[in-house]
């Protein structure tokens, strides 16, 4: 029991290699795929952010565990010269909290397996910008934040209230994050952060006191995103929540309006940033690119109607001969609409398709979450020769959400389909 205690215990500080990069220094020494980087330098290799933090180095030596043998390497190179070592992806840390406007236990039943990973990993905070609420962080995860300098991070706060968030997301270790986050920042960490607003539980005072505690945090908090609660009709054994309204939209946009425009005057940046949710509901003008600056909650969903908007200037319109559909979702037809006024001009001639959401219900009104089946019931009966789908609407794997795939869609179709550029400027290089 105890050699395989300890097995498990040095099997679990080192990353298994899955692949070695071609004429990589990893390939020029020898190293074998599917054996086990061990340490560099004598500091343990956990995952790739290890790997990728302690190979920036000139001079190193990598141990190696292969056949149950174990081999030191010295290798002599320029600190941006990355090993060619590709390890196996990391066991993900998963979310401790049970949050009753969490969108994933909101999913139907039969949702694609990956939306139901409920993730709650600084590592993928880091490398792809997804939220956390720390909630889940001990000591030793502090420590390598600050050791490996992982910045900036994404935060999920909520409310900087402690009863109110431990009340939100039924964890006692919630009511920490203002403490949390303070500490990330004098450790050198800067930050983006996120509000998910809930109508008549962290708004009003809550909110003023969320956006204060934040404001005083910066610029090592970096920006702070603002979204309301989205609801979908699955949430039979959930807590009640109130639904986002148009007037309550209005008010938001009221409190947060002199926050904005203080830190524009004091900063040149607005730091805080709405959804384009409460601009397209309300009928509020969407603010203008330098409100956005670098537009740093753009994976956040904010700040992409202005994206779009700019692109419109610079677009060249596809040469398309037959009659082109332009499907959306029921919050952006004013939006497409613009683009189809693009086309028209060009002579081309266009439809706007703004589609209701079946697979979550009529409150999920954007674009990016309407099923592939669905959509394939509306379009399958008009007469088009060319669709164009929004650019967020499959996955890498060329998924909907639920779970049709790109290839079936197209062999039922008997248009041309095609995905829209994030950068809608570049539309014109489609056909």
């Amino acid at each position: 029991m105890i050699d395989f205690l300890s097995n498990w215990f040095i099997l679990n500080q080192m990353i298994k290699i899955e692949d070695i990069e071609q004429g990589s220094l990893a390939e020029e020494i020898g190293l074998k795929v599917g054996s086990y980087l061990v340490s560099i330098d004598g500091k343990d290799i956990n995952d790739v952010l290890d790997l990728r933090f302690f190979e920036a180095s000139r001079s190193l030596d990598i141990l190696v565990s292969s056949d149950n043998k174990r081999s030191t390497y010295h290798i002599e190179k320029e600190p941006e010269i990355p090993l060619g070592i590709k390890p196996v992806e990391f066991e993900t840390m998963w979310c401790e909290n049970n949050c009753s406007f969490c969108f994933i236990n909101q999913n139907p039943p039969d949702v694609r397996e990956s939306l139901l990973v409920k993730d709650d990993d600084y590592r993928l905070s880091f490398l792809y910008g997804n939220y956390i609420t720390l909630t889940n962080f001990k000591e030793k995860d502090f420590e390598r934040v600050m050791e490996l300098r992982l910045s900036p991070l994404y935060i999920s706060v909520h409310t900087t209230d402690p009863e109110k968030r431990t009340e939100l997301m039924r964890n006692p270790r919630a009511g920490g994050i203002l403490d949390d986050i303070k500490r990330l920042v004098n450790g050198g960490i800067r930050l983006h952060t996120q509000i998910v607003l809930i109508p008549g539980f962290n708004d009003g005072e809550y909110l003023h006191k969320a956006i204060e505690d934040l404001l005083s945090l910066f610029p090592d908090v970096e920006s702070i995103g603002i979204i309301p609660v989205g609801l979908t009709i699955h949430r039979d054994e959930l807590l009640p929540i109130e639904t986002p309204t148009v007037k309550w939209m209005e008010e938001i946009i009221q409190i947060v309006q002199p926050y904005q425009e203080e830190m524009k005057r004091k900063t040149g940046n607005s730091v805080i940033y709405l959804a384009d949710e409460f601009y397209l509901k309300t009928g509020v003008e969407i603010p203008s690119a330098s409100h956005y600056g670098s537009y740093p909650q753009l994976e956040n969903g904010i700040g992409m109607v202005r994206q779009f908007l700019e692109g419109l200037k610079d677009l060249s319109v596809p040469d398309f001969e037959g009659r082109v559909l332009l499907v959306t979702g029921i919050l952006g037809a004013g939006v497409i609409s613009k683009l189809a006024k693009v086309f028209s001009e060009s002579n081309v001639e266009v439809d706007v398709l703004p589609v209701r959401n079946r697979y979550f219900g009529n409150s999920v009104e954007v674009a990016s979450l309407l099923g592939g089946w669905d959509l394939l019931g509306v379009i399958s009966v008009l007469n088009f020769d060319e669709v164009i789908l929004p650019p967020d609407i499959v996955n890498s794997d060329h998924l909907f959400i639920d779970g049709c795939s790109l290839e079936d869609f197209h062999e039922s179709l008997s248009m041309d389909v095609h995905i829209a550029p994030y950068d809608i400027s570049n539309l014109g290089e489609m056909k």
